[in-house]
């Protein structure tokens, strides 16, 4: 089938007009809170550990020593003109405000106050990068208070220098970056070496040491598609990545009047028209653009994907639309044979809906539907899930690292509902606020200001103190027209971050949640 020429007039006009969105029934679907894991270093020290306390040398300092470290991932504080550049290529990328970014974040749920900490200022680098190309050698300017106090010297420092760089699992923050930001990766190379440095310093006073580690940087590799150098993305072939994400947006665009289940059919039929799957990619040894969602988006008929491909670009779509959309992976046995595999699990009134793009396209075994927000015939979270189709029975089974990542408890992502996927029972969101402003007229005190959210009933405020503490909630606001609130009683010198979301209720009472604000900070007088 030509697919690509004319992007949009031609794809898009096509899938609308053909597609019968709009008599979308429950019945048609019936075939076819948040886990948590706060890393604790091997001190104790948990969440915010800002020391006041000058340490005065009363022997020399000693410097310590540089350490490497790579790791290859699983294959299946900013000034104020640096949340400006934030800003703005965020309105490149996505066509809003930073406030209103993709909402499914699962960094949230499951990183530590000092792993967001790390993980929010490489969020910000990749996003930079995605949009002007540049160096993939990140060095890491927030203090993420890795201090302790300790008596060993020597090899035996050094080895506990390691084990507190170890319980950061920086393994685990690039995996929250892969599952979040399905674009801004589209240039790294997971396959490849991923290289972590750092140092450490040393203060004596008495017989008394204090380890720092500090000077932490990460070495990105990048595809060669997209590399003029091992580790530096070529600027001029962004604006290829560029021009995939605002067909991308053009998509998302269309599909902006429609109900959410109607985008959710709408996006899957799009992807399935736009592109075919790449069975050369397979037998290639190099990982690169066919595992991409750009090659879904670039409106060039010779290019085509892999299933990690056809899974990311679903998510995008979702995120654009704040649809809470995951990506998992694992493997697929049954229909054209058993092997590695990624696909999509679609959140509908806190349930959970298994969609695999790959095998809704043309020639697949799931083309009729059957593999597209289905409910399972058998199986669990640890076993894994079986589905029935027309000629067969496919079986998925997560893998390890999805398992790790997103938890197997009873509120699990990766738990499939029973339940068909009802349309009529789907509570629309409240839209995303962002936030307006902070403000620190008064000593110890704190105003926020934000956008009213349209559908809100209330908004919920979570603080973090500082670089390496914890989320909490600061505060709920009961109302949907209020758009502030004073937080007292907080330390002087002290820097806070802030996110907002609103809420409305569902038919039983029950709340249901917009994505997240962008987080904001300020320092307290």
């Amino acid at each position: 089938m030509h697919k690509r020429n004319k992007f949009i007039s031609l794809g898009l006009s096509f899938i609308l007009a053909a597609m019968p969105v709009s008599s979308v029934a429950a019945a048609e679907f019936s075939d076819g809170t948040a886990y948590t894991s706060d890393t604790e270093f091997e001190d104790g020290t948990e969440g915010d550990v800002e020391d006041d306390t000058e340490i005065t040398a009363e022997e020399p300092s000693d410097e310590g020593a540089s350490f490497k470290e790579s790791m290859i991932p699983d294959a299946d504080d900013t000034t104020d003109n640096e949340k400006l550049l934030e800003e703005y290529l965020n309105r490149i990328l996505y066509e809003q405000d930073l406030s209103t970014q993709p909402g499914t974040s699962v960094a949230e749920s499951v990183l530590s106050g000092v792993q967001q900490a790390l993980y929010e200022e490489l969020k910000s680098k990749i996003t930079t990068v995605a949009s002007k190309g540049g160096s993939t050698k990140f060095s890491i300017s927030a203090d993420l208070g890795l201090t302790w106090q300790t008596t060993a010297r020597g090899k035996a420092l050094d080895k506990e220098v390691s084990s507190h760089f170890d319980a950061l699992n920086t393994s685990k923050i690039i995996d929250c970056l892969l599952v979040d930001c399905p674009y801004e990766l589209y240039w790294y190379e997971k396959t490849a070496s991923t290289t972590w440095e750092y140092g450490y310093t040393t203060t004596t006073t008495g017989n008394k040491t204090t380890v720092r580690i500090k000077n932490i940087s990460v070495n990105m590799p990048v595809c060669n598609s997209y590399a003029s150098g091992r580790y530096k993305v070529n600027a001029k072939i962004v604006q290829l990545a560029k021009q995939a994400a605002a067909n991308a947006r053009m998509i998302v665009q269309k599909f902006s009047s429609y109900t959410e289940t109607e985008k959710l059919i709408g996006y899957k039929e799009i992807i399935c028209y736009l592109t075919s799957y790449n069975d050369e990619a397979v037998e290639w040894e190099e990982y690169g653009d066919p595992w991409q969602l750009i090659y879904v988006f670039d409106g060039d008929d010779s290019t085509n994907v892999v299933c990690e491909g056809y899974s990311k670009a679903f998510q995008y779509l979702c995120d654009l639309s704040d649809i809470t959309c995951y990506t998992v992976t694992g493997t697929m046995d049954g229909g054209t044979g058993a092997g590695p595999h990624m696909w999509n699990i679609v959140e509908n009134d806190d349930k959970y809906y298994m969609a695999d793009i790959t095998n809704c396209d043309e020639g697949t075994v799931g083309e009729n539907g059957g593999l597209f927000l289905d409910t399972p015939i058998s199986g669990s979270v640890s076993k894994g899930y079986t589905y029935a189709i027309e000629s067969t029975d496919m079986h998925y089974a997560y893998d390890t690292e999805t398992k790790t990542l997103y938890g197997t408890g009873k509120n699990s992502v990766l738990l499939m509902t029973q339940d068909a996927y009802s349309v009529d029972g789907l509570t629309a969101k409240p839209a995303k606020t962002s936030i307006t402003g902070i403000s620190n007229a008064t000593a110890g005190k704190l105003v926020l200001t934000w956008k009213k959210s349209k559908g809100a009933k209330g908004y919920e405020i979570y603080r973090r103190t500082g670089t390496t503490g914890s989320y909490v909630r600061a505060a709920e606001i009961k109302s949907g027209s209020t758009v502030k609130y004073t937080n007292k009683k907080l330390k002087k010198g002290r820097t806070y971050y802030y996110r907002i979301r609103s809420y409305t209720y569902d038919k039983n009472g029950k709340k249901v949640y917009s994505g997240w604000s962008a987080v904001k900070s300020k320092k307290v007088k």
